[in-house]
């Protein structure tokens, strides 16, 4: 295979033929699986923690990561706020008016 056949390496965030609505609904389902992860994470903790065999780094370890996932779940969240006020207003310069109504996935 040609240099120039491959795929590109780079992984896009934003799909060319995806819609601003359809992002940020996809954003905020992102969100929502992230913070199912860090609950799932802390009942793991909360499960483990006493537990005799258990490391003592394991359940402050599951801890962080539940944290990490909460805050990567409330960055997506806020990107996905973002991207719908983006489309609102650029809906609205399209249409030659102020911000248009629009019903907001949740």
């Amino acid at each position: 295979m040609t240099r120039e056949a491959r795929e590109p390496v780079a992984v896009q965030a934003v799909r060319r033929d995806e819609e601003p609505v359809a992002y940020e609904a996809r954003l905020r389902a992102e969100a929502e699986r992230l913070a199912d992860a860090g609950a799932r994470l802390l009942e793991q903790a909360a499960a483990l923690e006493g537990r005799p065999g258990v490391p003592d780094w394991c359940v402050p370890t599951l801890h962080r990561q539940a944290a990490c996932c909460r805050r990567a779940a409330d960055d997506l969240a806020a990107a996905a706020a973002l991207v719908g006020r983006h489309a609102d207003r650029c809906a609205g310069a399209r249409a030659g008016a102020g911000p248009v109504a629009r019903r907001r996935p949740r």
